[in-house]
């Protein structure tokens, strides 16, 4: 019976809500693939996020049609998310690194969002209880901004031992497929999206990699490397106060 309730709820287009998130009038920009770009910044966020010991290990999915707001078509909804998951590692002091892409397409059900984020999990955090705890307040925070849960199912977290974020890039063209060597199987669009498609967070991004880059070159010493080894949560929370 869940599962027949989950499957409808999937498929389903929700009628369109008050506007509360976006002005009448305005529409946020449109795109409709990854560029190559933004491919190469979520590739090189990921392989720098292992480089500094902080492996982006957890995979999330969120299905928003299984909340009763019933789609996130602007992202804030997964914005907010993000943000009050960041605040909820950092309060267990766990620094929050990842990469994240929003899509449109289920399998091909339905026009509702749903969105991937694969982020830093600790040692400790992966198993048994603790990633458990991990669960449950994500599911609080997907709770709290989509107006409640229709499924348990509205979530999927999945730890991996070794992901190279390719999966987050399937929704680019065929130039990222083959740059990157995509699984034929994941080669396919993501639909139209409306706001920003895809990201990183500013510790693994752009800026972060620079700096590092330019401590190599000067050959100043630096103490927020980790190289292959893995952070504890106290690391994790030195290497926040240096990046930030």
């Amino acid at each position: 019976m869940q599962r027949r309730a989950a499957s409808a709820a999937l498929s389903r287009v929700p009628e369109a809500h008050s506007g509360e998130t976006t002005k009448p009038g305005k529409r946020s920009h449109a795109s409709k693939y990854i560029g190559m770009r933004q491919a190469c910044n979520i590739m090189e966020a990921v392989a720098f996020a292992k480089f500094i010991g902080l492996p982006l290990v957890a995979h999330l999915t969120i299905h928003w049609s299984l909340t009763d707001v019933g789609d996130d078509p602007n992202g804030m909804l997964f914005a907010k998310v993000r943000e009050g998951l960041d605040k909820w590692l950092e309060r267990r002091g766990i620094m929050f690194a990842g990469v994240w892409a929003r899509e449109r397409q289920c399998r091909g059900q339905s026009d509702v969002e749903h969105c991937h984020l694969l982020f830093h999990l600790p040692v400790e955090r992966r198993t048994g209880k603790k990633v458990a705890q991990v669960k449950d307040a994500i599911l609080r925070l997907i709770s709290l901004h989509g107006r409640g849960l229709t499924h348990d199912r509205v979530i999927d977290l999945t730890i991996w031992p070794d992901p190279d974020g390719k999966y987050l890039i399937k929704g680019g063209g065929s130039k990222v497929w083959k740059r990157f060597r995509l699984r034929k199987e994941h080669r396919r669009l993501q639909g139209v999206i409306h706001g920003k498609r895809c990201g990183v967070t500013e510790n693994i991004g752009a800026a972060a990699r620079r700096r590092r880059k330019d401590q190599q070159c000067s050959g100043s010493p630096s103490s927020f490397l980790a190289g292959d080894t893995e952070m504890s949560s106290g690391d994790g929370r030195a290497l926040h106060r240096q990046l930030s």
